[in-house]
């Protein structure tokens, strides 16, 4: 037998007309207490007035066949609904368990999330220092990201690889009183609470730090809900807003720039240059001082072999243009800087003058074309490591601050690597213009690899000249074009196709409504003063 029944949580209030400071409110079972109040302000000459609130309800849901459980509304009406909402689902053999939202508290998923979900992706340690500050704000013990990697059964190649670094306790940025709605019932969250959080947290860091841990926020959600079938009534991120902002940059290279970042770059070498044959010639003393019973004699024999071996490093070192090298390959490739950090020279052909990416932001993997002047720079390195560029991401960070401090490029509109991709990708459109047959926007995706063309419109501009000149160059010769009836028309085995100014006008006007008709191009004809236009009609659908 199904049985729901609703049990009455409301406090009990004691109130007194026009005496808001005599009003005073007790727990569901302290009745008695509520009544003794109210005779006290009886015996005093008041009319005080004793009642119930209806903001706490219990529903009981019992049964024989199913699991019994027990569900909260705010309002009889509302548990009313939620026991007409379980006998339908019991006379249809349906069991939901809504309890388990109230009983899971939205910490509790956070950390089945990095548990579970968060080790197969490449940032998991990226995700892992997020949900652990939220966790350390909340007043709950911190996650161990070791144990969490080895007890994984299908930890991510990369992240299996990574030396994670020795957590030192210490919190990095500033504690968020807001991130304590963590420790809510899942059910219980609304979007205020997520909103109350970006307010707190835009006060203290960027928009685009704020978006990236909703994004976290965001897959718990919806993994607890679709995978982990944990039942709310709404998801409770719907509705939520996420915080506006523009980080889109558009730095390029001045004149003169480029010369003195390469400059930059070259005494950095040098510097690395002269520091590893200094190891080379200092080794016997560095056993030395391994050896030496005191830290001070271990720092004696250093410095003095340093001030011994410096001036014969100065003059016998072999230079490695390892970061000019990695500038060049910047400008030249438009590869990311993980990309290019992470590049091996298994994975380089330089016959073939292609590089392969196995790994790649948007999980594709993708070659890139190496020009014949950047594989002689390649050819020059030594292959003493695996990868191309043995940097790591926090000795390239400090290099780069040097060479951009040499360069004169550290000011308030710095210079930052991600520019260089941006600077590459907007040279090879630029180039288009001056190239027989140009490069379109398909041409760019193929060289950035970007997954989605629309990341690419910001380039638009620079491919339009390249199109402009091809159509002048088709419409203007009699082989490549015919006139009929008073209209220029392009002949089959024209040099530039329909599909071409379709594709480019497109990309041109993504405003335009693809699915009725693409943007009108006008050319005009030799000799006329009028305007021939090609028209194109999508509005008839094939079957």
């Amino acid at each position: 037998m199904d049985v729901a029944s609703i049990e009455n949580r409301s406090r009990y209030q004691v109130s007194v007309k026009n005496r808001d400071d005599l009003t005073q409110l007790f727990p569901h079972t302290a009745k008695s207490k509520a009544e003794a109040y109210s005779r006290e302000l009886t015996a005093q000459g008041l009319r005080p007035k004793l009642g119930r609130l209806d903001d706490c309800f219990i529903v009981r849901d019992r049964s024989v066949s199913r699991k019994n459980q027990t569900l909260h509304a705010c309002s009889y009406k509302d548990a009313e609904t939620i026991v007409l909402n379980l006998k339908a689902e019991h006379r249809r053999s349906l069991f939901i368990d809504y309890a388990r939202g109230l009983q899971t508290t939205f910490a509790e998923l956070l950390i089945r999330y990095l548990r579970d979900e968060a080790p197969r992706h490449k940032s998991f340690e990226v995700e892992a220092y997020k949900i652990n500050a939220l966790l350390q704000d909340a007043g709950l013990p911190r996650q161990d990201l070791a144990e969490i990697i080895a007890n994984h059964p299908n930890v991510h190649p990369k992240v299996a690889s990574t030396k994670l670094r020795t957590p030192s306790g210490a919190r990095m940025g500033q504690v968020s009183e807001a991130s304590k709605f963590i420790r809510k019932g899942f059910a219980e969250l609304v979007p205020e609470d997520f909103r109350d959080y970006i307010d707190e947290r835009c006060d203290v860091v960027s928009a685009a730090t704020v978006d990236r841990e909703i994004d976290i926020f965001s897959a718990v959600c919806r993994i607890a809900i679709d995978s982990w079938r944990i039942h709310v009534a709404q998801n409770p991120m719907a509705g939520v807003r996420r915080p506006k902002y523009f980080n889109e940059r558009d730095r390029r290279l001045k004149d003169g720039e480029e010369d003195r970042l390469l400059a930059g770059a070259h005494a950095e070498d040098k510097e690395a240059s002269i520091a590893a044959r200094l190891e080379q010639l200092m080794q016997k003393e560095r056993q030395e001082a391994t050896d030496a019973a005191t830290v001070y004699r271990r720092k004696q024999v250093v410095k003095s072999a340093r001030q011994l071996y410096l001036p014969e490093a100065e003059q016998t070192y072999e230079h490695v243009p390892l970061l000019e090298t990695f500038v060049h390959f910047q400008l030249m490739t438009a590869a990311r800087r993980s990309e290019t950090l992470t590049l091996t020279w298994s994975n380089v052909d330089l016959a073939a003058q292609i590089a392969y990416l196995p790994e790649t932001k948007n999980g594709r993997a993708r070659k890139v074309p190496l020009r014949a002047d950047l594989v002689e720079m390649l050819r020059a390195l030594p292959r003493t490591h695996d990868v191309v560029f043995p940097i790591g991401v926090d000795g390239l960070r400090k290099a780069w601050r040097r060479i951009c401090a040499q360069a004169g490029l550290a000011e308030d509109d710095d210079l930052r690597i991600h520019d260089l991709r941006h600077e590459a990708i907007s040279r090879v459109a630029e180039a288009g213009s001056n190239t027989p047959g140009g490069f379109s926007l398909v041409d760019l995706q193929a060289f950035s690899g970007h997954r989605d063309t629309r990341m690419l419109l910001r380039y638009a501009h620079l491919c339009t000249q390249s199109l402009a000149k091809r159509l002048d160059a088709a419409f203007a010769s009699s082989d490549e074009s015919h006139s009929h009836h008073g209209r220029r028309r392009l002949r089959t085995d024209a040099s530039v196709s329909i599909g071409d100014i379709i594709r480019d006008s497109t990309v041109m006007s993504p405003e335009a409504d693809v699915a009725n008709e693409l943007p009108c191009i006008g050319v005009s004809a030799a000799g006329s003063n009028a305007m021939n236009v090609i028209r194109v009609d999508f509005a008839r659908k094939l079957a």
